[in-house]
C-alpha cells in the first residue's frame, strides 16, 4: 500500500476549520441515504478495516486558500464554500505538497467545472464493489466524486494503489491515515 500518512483536523457538526490550502483535501460524512450506501460499499471492501475507513461518504478538493472547495456530486462538477458543511462532520488533510503542486492539482480538477457526473462510472463501481472488487471499473474521463480529486492529485505527484475510477473516500482516508 502506498500510504502517506498526513495530519488531518476533524471539524464536528457547528464548527468550521482554518488553514485550507489550495490542494488539501476534504472528507465529508454524509447523511443521506446516498452517503450510507457509500459507507455500505466501503464495509464490503475494508471488512475489518471499515471502521477505520469507511466513515467518509464524500470527498472535496479545496482549490484556494480562501475555503473554496471543488467537488462532484449528481448535477456534475461545481465550486462551494467550506461553510456549506459548517452542519456536517467532516475532516481537513493536509497533504504533503509544495505549492506548484497544490497549483497544479487545483488547476487541473478546475478544469473540469461544469462537467457531468459519471453516473455510469458511480453505478459501476458499486456494481464492482459489491461483487467484491472482481473488475475494475472502466475510466471514461468522466468525473466522479473521487475520481478527480485522485487524477488532480497525481497530477501533483502523489500515487495511488487503485485507479481513480476505482477509488472511494474511504480509500483516500486510508491513503492518508484519517481516522474518525
Amino acid at each position: 500500500m502506498a500510504s502517506t500518512p498526513c495530519d488531518y483536523v476533524r471539524s464536528p457538526p457547528g464548527e468550521i476549520v482554518n488553514g485550507l490550502r489550495r490542494g488539501d483535501l476534504v472528507l465529508i460524512r454524509g447523511a443521506g441515504w446516498l452517503g450510507r450506501a457509500i459507507r455500505l460499499g466501503a464495509w464490503r471492501r475494508f471488512g475489518p478495516e471499515f471502521p477505520r475507513y469507511g466513515y467518509w461518504s464524500h470527498a472535496a478538493l479545496v482549490v484556494n486558500d480562501h475555503g473554496h472547495l471543488l467537488e462532484v456530486h449528481a448535477r456534475g462538477v461545481a465550486l462551494c464554500d467550506i461553510e456549506k458543511y459548517r452542519d456536517v462532520d467532516f475532516c481537513h488533510v493536509r497533504l504533503p505538497l509544495g505549492d506548484r503542486a497544490r497549483y497544479d492539482a487545483s488547476t487541473f480538477a478546475c478544469a473540469f467545472l461544469g462537467q457531468r457526473y459519471d453516473i455510469w462510472g458511480f453505478v459501476l463501481l458499486g456494481l464492482s464493489v459489491t461483487l467484491g472488487d472482481v473488475f475494475r471499473v472502466p475510466d471514461t474521463g468522466r468525473p466522479g466524486c473521487v475520481s478527480l480529486i485522485v487524477r488532480a492529485l497525481e497530477r501533483a505527484g502523489l500515487s495511488f494503489d487503485r485507479p481513480p475510477a476505482d477509488m472511494m473516500p474511504a480509500d483516500l482516508a486510508r491513503q492518508f491515515g484519517v481516522v474518525p
